[in-house]
């Protein structure tokens, strides 16, 4: 069990406080100063988060806040009844089925913020007002962040908005931390699940299989009540670890579009928060197959990672 705020000590409050005043004085990235902290007091860096918070050490949102509407979320969606001939494998046509695949809850947060927000399909079992609802939300988005979403939560938003014959953004910015960790990194599995073990980060919820779908869709009032109430607990949980794999991963993803432009800033900025305390990384660059000089560049509050044309690079280093 990780140690709780009440239980630090003063020397300890005290020497959290002097890592935060030393990393503003050094300009030392939050991410790492973070990191550090998690590892010294074994608990994760979320945690440290909200004690710096509870000490009135602002420095600890310099890394996640920004004023770009960066959304992370997820959503759970049903199973649909078939009339079948037999059991084991057969193959089954949408003739078949005698309902809909629906979303049964999503929840989401905005990057940084504290609340984590959560919806749910209605009585009868319908997810009309659930996507009207969340629509508003994802549609204002700059970016979605979510774990296999471009594969799977996206393409869901999609087709019930279709459904109902409501505008989505169909062209927002994604970023899919499954599709990157993949891209980026051989490990022994690519769950959630060992992933945020691996991470050391909030571990990803359990819940009791398959009885939670049976128990939402077919059990009584009461059952079905209880085992929603449960999936919203896994769903919102989901939300923190991955809110929490993205900020510890996003140094070496680089991103899926710029927000400093975004903000109103030249392209000689970072791509993530906007911001202009930028170096090279160890003076690397690569070089197309056209010619093109791009240099490597990386975001010295956040530890971001970035390409950055070579033009926009001598432009502003001659001024």
């Amino acid at each position: 069990m990780e140690t709780s705020f009440k239980k630090l000590t003063l020397e300890d409050k005290n020497y959290i406080s002097e890592v935060y005043r030393e990393a503003k004085d050094n300009d030392l990235a939050m991410a790492d100063i973070q990191k550090q902290l998690s590892k010294k007091f074994g608990v994760t860096k979320r945690t440290i988060r909200n004690w710096a918070k509870s000490l009135s050490l602002n420095l600890n949102t310099t890394s996640i806040t920004s004023p770009f509407k960066v959304l992370v979320y997820d959503i759970e969606t049903s199973r649909a009844p078939a009339m079948v001939f037999q059991t084991g494998k057969a193959y089954i046509n949408h003739t078949q089925l005698r309902d809909e695949f629906k979303i049964i809850s999503i929840s989401y947060k905005w990057l940084g913020e504290d609340k984590v927000h959560a919806l749910e399909w209605d009585k009868n079992h319908s997810d009309e007002k659930l996507i009207r609802d969340f629509l508003p939300v994802y549609n204002q988005a700059d970016m979605v962040i979510g774990y296999n979403n471009d594969k799977y939560d996206n393409k869901w938003i999609n087709t019930r908005a279709a459904k109902y014959r409501l505008r989505v953004n169909t062209n927002i910015k994604s970023f899919d931390l499954y599709k990157q960790m993949k891209r980026l990194m051989y490990l022994p599995s690519y769950s959630m699940a060992y992933v945020s073990k691996f991470f050391n980060v909030t571990q990803k919820q359990h819940h009791e299989g398959i009885r939670m779908w049976d128990m939402i869709q077919f059990g009584t009032k009461e059952e079905q009540k209880e085992y929603l109430a449960k999936m919203i607990l896994y769903n919102v949980g989901d939300i923190i670890t991955t809110e929490e794999i993205y900020l510890e991963m996003r140094q070496y993803m680089g991103h899926k579009t710029h927000l400093g432009v975004i903000l109103g800033k030249d392209k000689y900025s970072c791509p993530h928060c906007g911001g202009n305390n930028i170096e090279e990384f160890n003076g690397n660059f690569t070089v197309t197959t056209a010619g093109t000089v791009q240099r490597h560049m990386v975001c010295k509050d956040d530890g971001v990672q970035f390409k950055m044309a070579n033009t926009t690079f001598l432009k502003n280093k001659e001024v």
